[in-house]
C-alpha cells in the first residue's frame, strides 16, 4: 500500500503540474506568505531525494537538502524528477535500516542521530507530502485560474477520506 499510495499522490502532483505555467509554478502568493507553489513542491521532491540517497549511504538528513530552484520553476523537470523517485520506489522492495539525522539547533551544532528504517521514512514523506499539497491547494485557489482542475481528495489524509465515506453511510 506504500508504493500504491506514493504514486497517487505523485499522479496527482503531475496532474496539477501539467496544468501550471511556469510562472504560476513560480509566483509569490500573499496567502502562501509569499512562498511558491513551486517552493511547496520541491520541498516535497528534495525530501524524496534525501531518502533515495539512503540506500548508498545509510543515513538520511532532510535539512541537508539540495533546494534546486529548477523544481520551483520548471514544471517538466519536476515531472520528470517525480517519475525517477517512482522508479527508485518500484525497484527498492526491501526495506533497510537508516539513521536518521536531524538538528533542532538554530547554530546547527547539535545534531540527533536516531535509528529508522526505509518504510518509516517513507511513510512519514507520505504525510509529509499531504501536508504540502494542503498548502499547495490553497496557493492554486489563490491564483484564480478557473481553467485548472484539482482532485477533490488532493492535500486530504486517506484516513480524512476513509472517515468521510465511513461518516456519509
Amino acid at each position: 500500500m506504500i508504493k500504491e499510495t506514493i504514486t497517487a499522490n505523485f499522479q496527482q502532483l503531475k496532474d496539477i503540474l501539467y496544468q501550471l505555467s511556469d510562472e504560476q509554478l513560480s509566483r509569490k502568493l500573499p496567502v502562501l506568505n509569499y512562498s511558491t507553489i513551486g517552493m511547496h513542491i520541491r520541498h516535497i521532491i528534495e525530501f524524496y531525494c534525501c531518502l533515495m540517497e539512503s540506500r548508498t549511504t545509510g543515513r538520511v538528513d532532510y535539512d541537508s537538502r539540495k533546494r534546486d530552484i529548477e523544481l520551483e520553476t520548471r514544471s517538466r523537470k519536476c515531472i520528470a524528477v517525480l517519475d525517477d523517485i517512482l522508479d527508485f520506489i518500484a525497484t527498492n522492495s526491501q526495506d533497510f535500516p537508516i539513521n536518521l539525522k536531524a538538528d533542532y539547533s538554530l547554530k546547527k551544532e547539535d545534531p540527533i542521530i536516531l535509528s529508522t528504517t526505509f518504510y518509516r521514512e517513507l511513510l512519514y514523506n507520505i504525510e509529509h507530502t499531504v501536508h504540502h499539497m494542503a498548502i499547495i491547494k490553497i496557493g492554486i485557489g489563490e491564483l484564480n485560474d478557473a481553467a485548472i482542475r484539482i482532485d477533490e481528495n488532493f492535500g486530504v489524509a486517506v484516513s480524512t477520506i476513509r472517515n468521510k465515506t465511513i461518516c456519509a453511510q
